[in-house]
């Protein structure tokens, strides 16, 4: 179920709505995690400007809409066999 997060949208609001987002942004940029001190009072779309990534893209991971797919007979790399 993808969230609809605004670009003007607080971290905090973010958290509070849907707590695995930040662990998503994590993935994307280290500034999401819990050790950089980034304030709830930052927007999504001020973050995104501060840390130079597309709007978009962050908006992507913070909803949840980012999947990742690997093409039939290859390998996701993991060392998961799968594939």
């Amino acid at each position: 179920m993808s969230i609809e997060f605004a670009p003007a949208t607080r971290l905090d609001t973010v958290t509070k709505q849907d707590p695995q987002a930040i662990a998503r942004l994590m993935t994307l940029h280290p500034v999401f995690g819990p050790g950089a001190g980034l304030p709830g009072e930052v927007t999504l779309g001020d973050a995104a400007e501060a840390i130079g990534l597309p709007l978009d893209l962050v908006m992507a991971y913070a909803r949840g809409e980012v999947r990742v797919q690997v093409q039939e007979g290859r390998s996701c790399g993991c060392g998961c066999n799968k594939g």
